[in-house]
């Protein structure tokens, strides 16, 4: 079967958009591509790229193929939707709506308008009670100048407000760490008796970075992936130095914590016969554990250590003028 270029890459389009996987193997069997070698098949695809550069990608084949090609398709995407993506994307576009982050983006007004109207239906289909992460202006650029510091191991110095005071802090960068629904900067600072420091993005006033690099200290690299809350605190061999606090769950509040870690590292040690549970947690200092265990009373209490127990016991005796 004689087939002309133009009908063999309209087919080639049509499977890449069906989501189909496209083999240089497989098309030298295929009667459209009969008689064909492989550089005809290569020059097949070449045409598409020339015109749609990211419309396809080469994926993993067999041992052996000499290419297999797909592209990323509506159905995909659909897959990918699910309510915890829907939630992140509708916060960011309502974010950077806000923020005017459009404005920073090298895309055409008519491009901008059609989002902006994607983030009008969202509006209507989604109401998010918690406020997503702060913003301010010029943020945008701080993250950039941030992030390519962070990249490139550069050691910098940013500029803090402090009670209404600005104060500089030599350091190097580590990570942006996004937690409790805010941008922090974790950072090994330079000649400080603090071994590790987490400033708060909307106090940065500005941000430079430096020409000296820097080596990660992989035991600071490590406990930045581990952090639980802000209130984590960093101890050189921070594992060695971790805290185990056990709690108690009423019978009547248990499922909440059988369907979620509230930190991640929540064990369960035990079901009681009444439907109670015991649970461990491992943090680097009590206060982590403060906020979650008085979100539960008077359904969770807690166990050990001891000092955490006499701490909230006391807050609740001065909250309660006892």
């Amino acid at each position: 079967m004689a087939t002309n270029p133009q009908a063999r890459v309209l087919e080639l389009l049509k499977r890449f958009n069906n989501g189909n996987k496209v083999s240089i193997d497989d098309l030298q069997y295929d009667v459209m591509w009969e008689g064909k070698s492989e550089k005809t098949i290569r020059r097949d695809l070449d045409v598409i790229k020339e015109y749609f550069p990211e419309s396809f990608e080469l994926v993993r084949g067999g041992k052996g193929e000499k290419g297999s090609y797909k592209a990323l398709t509506n159905k995909v995407f659909d897959k990918f939707m699910n309510k915890n993506t829907i939630a992140l994307l509708v916060q960011t576009f309502n974010l950077a709506q806000r923020s005017n982050a459009f404005e920073s983006l090298d895309i055409s007004d008519d491009d901008k308008r059609i989002l902006e109207a994607e983030i009008k239906k969202s509006n209507n289909r989604y109401v998010f009670i918690t406020k997503p992460y702060e913003t301010k202006q010029g943020e945008v650029e701080l993250l950039e100048s941030i992030g390519k510091a962070i990249d490139e191991k550069k050691q910098a110095t940013l500029i803090q407000e402090e009670n209404s005071a600005r104060k500089a802090y030599d350091v190097k960068p580590y990570k942006i760490v996004f937690i409790n629904e805010n941008f922090y900067l974790a950072c090994e600072p330079i000649e400080s008796e603090y071994p590790f420091s987490m400033f708060r993005l909307t106090n940065i006033q500005k941000f430079t970075a430096h020409a000296k690099s820097f080596n990660i200290n992989p035991d600071i690299d490590s406990f930045i992936k581990e952090m639980q809350t802000p209130f984590s605190k960093y101890t050189p061999e921070f594992r060695k130095h971790l805290i185990e606090v056990r709690v108690e769950v009423h019978a009547s509040k248990a499922k909440f914590f059988k369907a979620k870690h509230f930190l991640p590292s929540q064990r369960v040690l035990d079901t009681k016969e009444d439907g109670s549970l015991l649970l461990s947690f491992k943090v680097t200092q009590e206060i982590e554990m403060e906020e979650l265990v008085k979100k539960w009373i008077p359904h969770m209490k807690v166990i050990t250590p001891l000092s955490l127990k006499e701490k909230i016991e006391t807050d609740l005796k001065q909250y309660l003028n006892i």
